[in-house]
């Protein structure tokens, strides 16, 4: 009976942990939260439950839970978020999830992609710490209402990121609150307080009609009250138009309306020679690696222009770049200071892994940098790790085409100038390949100063056929001729930042101004990263845009793909891009999950066999000889318990020698025949037993192992290893 009410206080506290985990529903996007979150609530639980009633230390029981959520959260969200990275990344992540996961789930558009790692990885590591506690409480605590206090503190705590609204928030608070009166009602239910003389607390269990009278006279009240609150709220008239949010609270992610498209203002910024910013170089790298400082990256073309879907968000000063990179690496510092801004967007050499600055929100993805100080003129300093690779290593990389943002296209038709020129495309390998496209858009086209600019299919089509067209056109070729043949290609703005003497040196330039406005396309190679191309021929001077160019937008007027992170209606070939990234992103969590699935079992099998080699070293090595034969009488029931024996707490040591022997037989149960004197006389002789008698039934405990799997099979010896009931029974 007792035994029925204990799994049922279990069974309250895992549907209560799962109503808590459901109110992250509007958090996380997509089903990929769910077995994360309410697996970790709810095997943690389990797991406390089992731990809380073995003879293990609180110490080595939170251990344990530690240990375990660790393991948990790397394998159901840090390996799937990191792509199978190294174990560096995989450690940043845990502890990225574990210490910045709640800012990074304030600063993040809702809802949140569980591809993200750390803010799913801190709400799953908040989900165990919830089951662990829960938990212990269910399994130690006296107090009725004591296991429903963390699970309700955990459902809180979603609220300042995604508050529920409409009917579907009051049946979520009901079902919260109904369950958590159940695991109340079911936790009050079985015993009664008396009080004696001496105030002693005795629990006393009730029969089984009365508990069943209980609970069927309980749970139509907890029905009725869980009902109350959407009933309330229909018949009670209220203005919800404004209620109160505690989104509102929390730091939406940037979103800018108004910035007109970085690869149109080419022509207006380099007009004129105005002051962007100044640059310091505290250690100047050679300028074949670093002659260019990038603004913003356009990953994504429609046809008609080139934007970026970047997600920017509040970031540490310290960045873990999102790429390895395996070539030769140069440090470079930059204090920069943006003397008029014209742009949301802040220079800063990439990939970045420091940032010294204040109001600034960063995308990992691209590695681009936004203020949001709104100020004209603004200060920081960043640290960049800029790959150095060596003309060999260039010739025997091959590209990155793991994300098929960079490699995605409108229809083009196969005989257009553009399918052309991508089909001329020679080398041995895809950088020589490159090489060939960007040598060949330098010599053979013509850069007209004066010319439109543009980079819709149509624009760029022309461009091939007059042979002539102006930056923009140049850099849009290049990129889409790569992407025709599966190159991750991406147009990046930027400012040039080192200039040619007349004895062919390069210098650095202390002041940029926007005469160095640029746009150049990037390709991705594998252990390199984004590496430059400049198609474009070279100038000695250009002519100022006319007052009819179309590519000139008012300022203040929002372009018409804008490349900030604003809503569009999606184009057939966009919709169709968009789905092949959840696929393999589907078949990865797939992947992973099954890993999970096999990796599990087998740690947890690990750990079972760990705690039970520690528990055998402490009772072997106990000080006192007569908590060591008692120690080892115990290492010995273990073992019955183990076999299948059916034994309990009130049989005497005669009467488990004699269950031993009819079940086990003579021989193998013969070394406990001989535990057996040394244990009745430790029990109830009133002198102690000695280290000697110590030493003997230890080394009858050891026998005694040895003769039980003498009688087994291989299979039932590794069964009987692993069994959980030692540590969850008490015999």
């Amino acid at each position: 009976m007792k035994q029925q009410v204990f799994l049922g206080q279990v069974s309250a506290a895992g549907l209560l942990l799962t109503v808590s985990s459901l109110f992250y529903s509007r958090v996380f996007g997509g089903p990929g939260w769910v077995a994360p979150i309410i697996g970790a609530a709810l095997l943690s639980g389990a797991l406390a439950v089992a731990l809380a009633r073995t003879s293990m230390g609180r110490g080595l029981r939170a251990i344990a839970l530690l240990l375990a959520g660790l393991i948990f959260v790397s394998l159901a969200v840090i390996l799937p978020g990191t792509n199978f990275g190294s174990a560096s990344e995989i450690s940043t992540a845990l502890i990225g999830a574990t210490f910045d996961g709640w800012r990074n789930s304030l600063a993040t558009t809702l809802p949140i992609d569980t591809s993200i790692p750390e803010p799913l990885g801190f709400v799953t590591t908040v989900a165990w710490l919830t089951g662990a506690a829960t938990g212990v409480l269910v399994a130690r605590s006296e107090r009725t209402a004591s296991p429903v206090i963390p699970a309700v503190l955990f459902a809180a705590l979603s609220l300042p990121l995604a508050a529920p609204s409409g009917y579907a928030a009051y049946f979520l608070v009901a079902a919260l609150l109904g369950s958590a009166l159940l695991l109340a009602l079911v936790r009050a239910v079985p015993q009664a307080q008396l009080s004696g003389p001496a105030r002693d607390r005795v629990t006393e269990f009730v029969g089984e009609r009365m508990l069943s009278e209980r609970l069927l006279a309980g749970a139509p009240i907890l029905l009725l009250l869980a009902a109350l609150i959407p009933f309330v709220s229909w018949i009670i008239p209220f203005d919800n138009d404004e209620p109160f949010d505690p989104r509102r609270l929390r730091e939406e992610e940037v979103v800018t309306a108004s910035a007109v498209n970085p690869l149109a203002e080419i022509k207006a910024q380099r007009e004129s020679a105005v002051r962007a910013f100044t640059l310091d170089l505290p250690a100047a790298p050679a300028a074949t690696f670093f002659d260019r400082i990038p603004l913003v990256s356009l990953e994504s073309y429609d046809g008609a222009n080139w934007s970026t879907d970047a997600t920017y968000s509040a970031t540490s000063t310290d960045i873990t770049p999102s790429r390895e990179i395996t070539v030769e690496t140069i440090s470079v510092r930059q204090n920069i200071e943006v003397t008029d801004a014209s742009s949301p967007w802040l220079p800063a050499g990439q990939p970045i892994t420091r940032i010294e600055a204040n109001d600034v929100w960063f995308d990992e993805v691209s590695g681009s940098l936004l203020d949001r100080s709104g100020n004209s003129s603004y200060s920081y300093s960043v640290e960049s790790i800029i790959a150095a690779p060596t003309p060999e290593q260039l010739n025997a990389a091959v590209v990155d085409g793991s994300d098929p943002r960079y490699t995605a296209l409108p229809t083009v038709p196969n005989d257009s100038a553009l399918a052309s020129l991508a089909a001329q495309m020679e080398g041995s390998n895809d950088y020589e390949r490159l090489v060939s496209l960007e040598q060949f858009l330098r010599n053979e086209l013509t850069l007209v100063t004066d010319e439109a600019s543009g980079t819709a299919l149509g624009r760029v089509e022309e461009f091939l056929v007059e042979g002539e067209g102006y930056r923009d056109q140049f850099v849009s070729a290049f990129a889409i001729a790569a992407r025709l043949q599966r190159l991750p290609t991406r147009i990046t703005v930027g400012y040039r930042i080192v200039q040619q003497n007349e004895d062919s040196s390069f210098v650095f330039l202390d002041t940029v101004a926007s005469d160095q406005y640029d746009a150049w396309p990037e390709v991705l190679f594998d252990g390199i990263g984004w590496v430059a191309f400049d198609p474009v021929p070279p100038t000695s001077g250009e002519a100022g845009a006319s007052e009819d160019d179309a590519t000139q937008i008012p300022e203040g007027q929002p372009a018409p793909q804008g490349p900030t992170p604003t809503e569009a209606d999606p184009t057939e070939d966009d919709e169709l891009n968009d789905d092949e990234e959840p696929v393999s992103a589907t078949v990865r969590l797939l992947v992973i999950s099954g890993v999970f699935l096999v990796v599990f079992p087998i740690l947890l099998a690990l750990m079972i066999i760990l705690a039970k080699v520690l528990r055998r070293r402490y009772r072997e090595n106990l000080d006192d000889p007569t908590e060591r034969v008692l120690a080892g009488w115990q290492e010995s029931k273990d073992r019955l318990l183990e076999a299948g024996i059916d034994i309990r707490p009130d049989m005497t040591v005669k009467e488990i020698v004699s269950t031993s022997r009819r079940e086990l037989g003579v021989h193998a149960s013969a070394s406990l025949s001989a535990l057996a004197p040394y244990v009745t006389t430790t029990i109830y002789s009133d002198r102690a037993p000695g280290v000697q008698a110590a030493d003997a039934v230890w080394k009858e405990v050891q026998t005694f192992d040895r003769q039980l799997g003498e009688t087994r099979t291989r299979v039932q010896n590794v069964k009987a290893k692993v069994d959980p009931r030692p540590l969850l029974e008490k015999v």
